[in-house]
């Protein structure tokens, strides 16, 4: 488990104390528990949904302002020339 809470880490580009990695750890393994209840079930007879939310419970698409370029960069970790750096995501 601290493997993949390490991955979510570097993924993230944040810093975890490890007493934070350990409740993250219990987290996931939560989540995970709770899908490997779901797949327990036998769903054969259940129509799949297009969407879990019916179409007349969604907001209003309203246009609104943009952030600025300097606004979106204003909390990011690592930039370089305008641009957010992100941790590389192809191979380990």
């Amino acid at each position: 488990m601290s493997d993949l809470v390490d991955k979510l880490q570097r993924l993230s580009l944040i810093d975890l104390k490890e007493e934070e990695k350990e409740r993250i750890g219990r987290d996931v393994q939560k989540i995970l528990q709770f899908f490997n209840k779901i797949n327990e079930l036998d769903l054969s007879n259940v129509e799949p949904l297009f969407h879990p939310i019916s179409q007349g419970k969604l907001r209003k698409d309203v246009a609104q302002s943009s952030l600025t370029q300097g606004e979106a960069l204003s909390n990011v970790k690592r930039k370089e020339n305008g641009f957010i750096v992100g941790p590389s995501t192809y191979g380990d």
